[in-house]
């Protein structure tokens, strides 16, 4: 018995020091189980963040010059005189101008855009997931979500390769410039629910999708069937309304 007492406890080993952003970055393509457990014990988001706006507006920047917005007038005046053959030509030339403006001045919010989508997300799903018992905080929820972005950096950037390659592109185009989706497959104005539909089985979304249920199952503390549940019902729920808006869009132009 007096052994037994006397045997020397075995010692804790220290847990091994945070990884920098930078090495997260990497490690949630590649071992995302251990980096968001690191994540979980010391959330960040600055660099994150940083890191996606800064790609954004270089993204943006290198690529605004290789749109050609003439292509994309052209087919809008052409649907114009199909939906309303009496519209005078000056009018179409007013409304082209306003839409072209809007097209070169709307990307450069995008990267703001975005960083208000990942907060949302962050707070939508952490409220989802403390209603079903699991643990964690939004500073951990925001970091695993910005984390979890990372594969839509990648399609930004195969993108932004793909233009540049390709010297002009039509705008109308950009939503399957990379073929990473069946969307290519249907045409957006005739059939905008199916597109819609289609975009959402993107393979850099559903990489995503996957690195938010290991995040979002280790930060809160349940298994990943329950992550899984939860995340993809809620994606399912958004996708629909989403294709379901752009099917009403689509009979409102026709």
């Amino acid at each position: 018995m007096s052994e037994i007492a006397d045997a020397p406890h075995s010692p804790t080993l220290p847990l091994p020091p945070p990884k920098n952003a930078f090495q997260r970055i990497a490690g949630v393509l590649f071992a995302p189980a251990q980096t968001f457990a690191d994540i979980a014990r010391k959330p960040d988001v600055l660099v994150p963040l940083l890191v996606i706006v800064i790609l954004a507006y270089v993204g943006i920047g290198l690529t605004m010059s290789h749109m050609d917005w003439d292509a994309m007038i052209a087919k809008q005046q052409e649907m114009m005189k199909e939906k309303n053959p009496n519209m005078s030509q000056a009018d179409m030339d007013r409304v082209a101008r306003m839409t072209k403006g809007m097209a070169k001045i709307g990307p450069w919010f995008a990267p703001i855009f975005i960083v208000a989508v990942t907060a949302i997300i962050a707070g939508v799903l952490l409220l989802a997931f403390r209603l079903f018992g699991g643990q964690g905080n939004f500073m951990q929820a925001w970091s695993a979500t910005l984390y979890a972005w990372m594969p839509r950096v990648i399609a930004g950037i195969i993108g932004m390769v793909v233009v540049l390659a390709k010297g002009m592109v039509d705008p109308m185009e950009m939503k399957t410039i990379v073929k990473s989706s069946p969307a290519f497959l249907v045409d957006m104005k005739e059939q905008p629910f199916l597109f819609s539909l289609l975009s959402a089985l993107d393979i850099f979304t559903i990489w995503s999708i996957i690195l938010l249920i290991i995040g979002f199952a280790t930060l809160s503390k349940t298994t990943r069937t329950k992550a899984a549940a939860i995340i993809v019902s809620l994606w399912l729920i958004v996708v629909l309304i989403m294709s379901g808006l752009a099917g009403l869009a689509g009979r409102a132009r026709a």
